[in-house]
């Protein structure tokens, strides 16, 4: 009886941090998001008002950045300074699936990321101001939709944890 007992209860608590994890994970991903977009429009300024150019820009952003994108913007600046004949769009897709894989950002904000590096490398200063502009559009629009997302799953997802390690205990029994 002991056994059942306690069995009951792990498989209960085990199916509460399933849901609590996926709950979890989602206000990451949107708590990372965030986090992007406030680089990319630092990236902004430097670019626009410092006139800084994209190596010494994205060099100077990873030297600012304490967060989940640090090891990124310091391996791209590191791989433009060493200039090994790759372009900055190669350079920027490959740390892009390197250097984010531990992050919370789904397969699609990782696309979205690359085709902004794509775009970004070889323009002149106000078309890169122009087009990270566009990326921030499109990040703020995320985010959004994420948010009001999260609010709702999160709730759902920690109920559904519960109630399935209840509905898992009442059927073993």
């Amino acid at each position: 009886m002991l056994l059942k007992i306690l069995g009951a209860i792990l498989t209960i608590v085990s199916c509460s941090a399933l849901g609590f994890y996926f709950s979890n994970e989602m206000n990451v991903r949107v708590k990372q998001l965030r986090e992007l977009k406030k680089y990319v429009t630092i990236l902004r300024g430097d670019i626009r008002y410092g006139g800084t150019p994209l190596p010494e820009a994205i060099s100077n952003l990873a030297s600012r950045s304490p967060g989940a994108f640090h090891a990124f913007l310091h391996h791209v600046s590191e791989q433009l300074y060493q200039s090994k004949g790759g372009t900055f769009s190669e350079i920027w897709g490959k740390s892009v699936w390197s250097d984010l894989k531990d992050t919370s950002l789904t397969g699609n904000d990782k696309e979205g990321l690359i085709r902004f590096g794509d775009t970004l490398g070889y323009m002149d200063r106000e078309m890169q101001v122009n087009t990270i502009d566009l990326y921030l559009n499109q990040l703020q629009e995320e985010i959004n939709d994420q948010a009001s997302v999260a609010k709702e799953r999160t709730k759902l997802y920690n109920v559904l944890g519960i109630m399935a390690g209840i509905f898992i205990t009442i059927v073993m029994i």
